[in-house]
């Protein structure tokens, strides 16, 4: 999805205080499962949470862009991280905790597919483990037509995203445009991003067709709210 960005994900996201989302991810984690030394991060992006809790724990991760992985595995050389889809992986490997972040799990479009995660997730985990996954918005809170725009102004190097918020069935769309300026010159491209807008009513759904116990935080780490789970007993 970002293939294009990727090289410049931390620049734009330089407004993300990832550092106190860990404290505040470890802290969860201390009150849940204070003896995790394990954490799997289920599309880890660049790597910057898993940077920040890799001082604590063991931190591997997956990601469907393998540029993003290369960048996360340069960031945290003690984990492994690999290419995978979050819908359908293997890695024969189980955790304390699988977390997955920044609405990442909006990407899955279809119901049956966040089901699928959930399984995979849950296959992945230790019998007393903990699942943690960040939303994306609900059907209500998304709003179409408004304008957005992410600015980088360094001095040999500008960065302008914008897009306007769209929507198509069940589907919140995202057509970025972006504009790199360098001393080489000014760089046009743009990507399309397309994310479901589920109810907190369905990813409850969700989680219990997974066999997962599950409570939802609505404030979260960044305001988009918390899903926290475990397996059913």
């Amino acid at each position: 999805m970002f293939t294009k960005a990727a090289d410049y994900y931390d620049l734009i996201y330089g407004f993300k205080n990832y550092e106190k989302e860990a404290q505040q991810i470890m802290s969860l984690i201390a009150q849940e499962r204070p003896l995790a030394k394990t954490i799997l991060d289920v599309a880890c992006g660049t790597g910057e949470h898993a940077k920040y809790l890799s001082k604590t724990y063991l931190v591997d991760g997956i990601d469907s862009e393998p540029k993003f992985v290369e960048i996360a595995q340069s960031k945290v050389p003690s984990g492994k991280f690999s290419v995978a889809d979050m819908s359908n992986f293997d890695l024969d490997v189980r955790y304390d905790v699988i977390q997955c972040l920044f609405s990442s799990i909006g990407y899955l479009k279809q119901a049956e597919l966040v089901v699928g995660a959930l399984l995979c997730f849950k296959r992945h985990l230790n019998p007393d483990g903990v699942i943690i996954v960040e939303p994306w918005f609900s059907p209500d809170q998304w709003k179409v037509g408004i304008p957005h725009m992410v600015t980088v102004d360094r001095p040999d190097l500008k960065i302008c995203r914008i897009n306007t918020s769209g929507l198509e069935g069940a589907l919140s769309k995202l057509h970025f445009h972006y504009l790199i300026g360098t001393p080489e010159g000014v760089q046009h491209f743009t990507e399309d991003h397309e994310l479901a807008l589920y109810s907190n009513e369905e990813m409850l759904s969700f989680f219990k067709q997974a066999g997962l116990a599950v409570r939802h935080d609505p404030e979260g780490i960044f305001g988009r709210g918390l899903y926290i789970a475990n397996v059913e007993l």
